[in-house]
């Protein structure tokens, strides 16, 4: 019988798995070996199993719908070298999960079932394999107890990475009534998982597991050189077209590399949904004179779907640029759909069936990559989305490319991000296309949230995080052995003798209270009364003013000050006002260098009246 293209359209077999139980227990091992893990039905509702429980692979294809995961992260391999009765129970707890959810949530997604299997469940059998221990019931308070130590040991500083290390021994406690040999008491005791794994600790603000911020050299250096890539793409892009180049050459490879980067840079997306955007979902709007560019996506993480992320127009040129580079391939793509749909052998249907599924879901995304494994018959390629992987290669490739050694990654690119707009804000960095995407000074988050519903919140969220753990960061460069001046700053010097009970947590409270602005020559801590915004201009205002905090980082600053007004001093016939002004700026400038360290002894002569408090 002919399988027709209607056929080949698979769907999740939404009856066949509803009427499986939602629990292991109880069952003989025959009907508990044929659960029914994964499925899938076509459109004439035959259903085709993937993975049963008993089987020593679990296929969850079918279940994920991020763009940038591979194949081969989308299956549990159950591990053949421990005992039958750990595996089983590790199955159980994980499928009712998958079922069920823990008490008061829902169930996870696919991904959350095999990265908890993988990156916990079959680790841990293994060293219980090799401590002999063959069933969960063995398993003594001391046996957790190292076992935690041995994590711990393995991820260094990431209380995160301990947590999901750890995650299945919570799995085999709540849901110990699924299993066939449980625990035979809480493994964290009076505690929990959050607190023993160390996420607990972390009040405000801790450097424990954070994702490392894109340093700006490294910035300059990648960003410059993803623009000479892109003044080169034309004449590229001209030359494969001609047919001069083959699509895994690496000049074309390096156009995807620079155009993804540039793109996770200035949106804020992660990787999944930087790898999700397809042709022509971007658009511009003009909204009372000023223009703003949006680019749609699908955000999978929190569940939130379509979502639309503003960036500036060098953006939208690129991924212009990333259309013209994804046609041959997206050609390709439609070529192999068309093979699979009109294939008449029942033979690997189902596998057919799921690659028909992905294929149209890839047909027109911009960041493709080429693979010779799994090639079409009349290409000699495999076209699919980059994945997560091949992205993390194409960030290293490309930083080394720039000349750089950090090693960097894709999920750098939203914190430094966030940091950016922070930094933008607070007057320590001024990037152009910040400047492109905000349009003016002005505009607070608030109304750009406001502005497009369909933005994605948490992003707004982690802003907000990383200006907190901005204020925290300087702050506590000001209660260390930093050089300070200005009149708030000679206070804080003073409260550095102070013993404090936990340094953190006041920092972490500190620095939800304390506004800080930038003057560009130092920090302002008025909350209502101040100077008006006098000091912005007249800087030396700022030196005994009681809200000014001028820290190391302006030193540099009030160099140019001091010189400036030295300078105006030469002149003859400025006037007896400039000159008198004149004086009194340079002994205040002089004074906040010999502050901070720049010159070793004040000229306190001729100090003519303090700055307004």
């Amino acid at each position: 019988m002919a399988v027709n293209a209607i056929a080949l359209q698979p769907a999740k077999a939404y009856d066949l798995l509803a009427a499986q139980p939602v629990s292991s227990k109880g069952l003989s091992e025959s009907a508990k070996f044929n659960i029914v893990v994964s499925a899938v039905a076509d459109m004439d509702g035959s259903n085709h199993v993937l993975s049963r429980f008993g089987d020593s692979i679990w296929d969850f294809r079918p279940y994920f719908e991020q763009s940038n995961v591979a194949d081969g992260q989308k299956y549990i391999p159950w591990p053949g070298d421990c005992s039958q009765e750990l595996v089983d129970d590790c199955k159980a707890v994980l499928y009712a999960w998958f079922k069920r959810g823990l008490p008061g949530s829902k169930p996870p997604v696919a991904m959350g079932i095999c990265q908890a299997a993988i990156a916990s469940a079959i680790p841990m059998m293994r060293w219980l394999t090799a401590l002999n221990i063959k069933r969960f019931d063995q398993v003594k308070p001391i046996h957790v107890v190292n076992y935690v130590h041995y994590t711990k040991s393995r991820l260094t500083r990431n209380a995160g990475s301990v947590y999901d290390s750890l995650r299945i021994l919570d799995f085999l406690w709540v849901f110990r009534n699924d299993t066939s040999f449980p625990l035979a008491a809480c493994p964290w005791g009076d505690s929990s998982l959050w607190r023993v794994s160390g996420l607990a600790k972390q009040v405000g603000r801790t450097e424990t597991g954070k994702t490392p911020i894109i340093p700006p050299d490294v910035q300059a250096k990648v960003f410059n050189y993803c623009e000479e890539i892109f003044a080169a793409a034309p004449r590229i892009l001209n030359e494969r077209d001609a047919g001069s180049l083959g699509l895994r050459n690496p000049a074309l490879i390096r156009i995807r590399d620079a155009a993804l980067y540039v793109l996770s840079i200035t949106s804020g997306m992660r990787n999944e949904e930087a790898i999700g955007v397809e042709a022509g979902s971007w658009r511009s709007e003009v909204r009372d004179g000023i223009e703003f560019h949006w680019v749609a996506t699908t955000e999978h993480k929190t569940g939130k779907g379509r979502v639309e992320f503003l960036i500036p127009e060098l953006t939208v040129k690129v991924l212009a640029l990333m259309s013209r580079y994804a046609k041959p391939l997206q050609e390709m793509l439609a070529l192999e759909v068309a093979e699979l749909e009109c294939n008449p052998t029942p033979q690997g249907l189902t596998n057919r069936m799921l690659r028909l599924a992905k294929a149209k879901r890839d047909a027109r995304k911009l960041f493709l990559c080429t693979s010779r494994s799994g090639q079409s018959e009349s290409t000699g390629y495999h076209v699919d989305a980059l994945s997560n992987g091949g992205s993390k290669v194409s960030f290293r490739r490309l930083a080394k490319a720039a000349g750089t050694d950090w090693q960097l990654a894709p999920h750098q690119c939203r914190r430094t991000y966030a940091r950016n707009i922070v930094e933008s804000r607070m007057g320590c960095a001024s990037l152009v296309f910040l400047k492109w995407q905000f349009k003016h000074s002005s505009m607070s988050m608030t109304q750009l949230y406001a502005s497009n519903p369909m933005q994605d919140a948490s992003l707004f969220d982690e802003v907000l995080d990383e200006m907190t753990d901005f204020k925290v960061d300087l702050i506590e460069s000001w209660l260390g052995d930093q050089a300070l001046s200005g009149g708030a700053g000679r206070q804080i010097k003073k409260s550095r003798a102070i013993t404090l009970k936990s340094r953190t947590a006041l920092l972490a409270e500190t620095a939800a209270q304390v506004h800080i602005r930038a003057t560009g020559h130092g920090w302002c801590l008025a909350q209502e009364k101040g100077c008006g915004g006098a000091g912005l201009y007249e800087a030396t205002r700022c030196v005994g003013c009681k809200n000014g905090v001028i820290d190391e980082s302006f030193a540099e600053i009030w160099k140019g000050i001091y010189a400036q007004q030295t300078e105006l001093l030469t002149i003859d016939d400025a006037g007896p006002a400039v000159r008198q002004r004149a004086e009194r700026d340079v002994q205040w400038a002089r004074q906040v260098m010999v502050d901070l360290g720049v010159l070793l002894t004040p000229d306190t002569s001729n100090l003519n009246g303090a700055p307004n408090e």
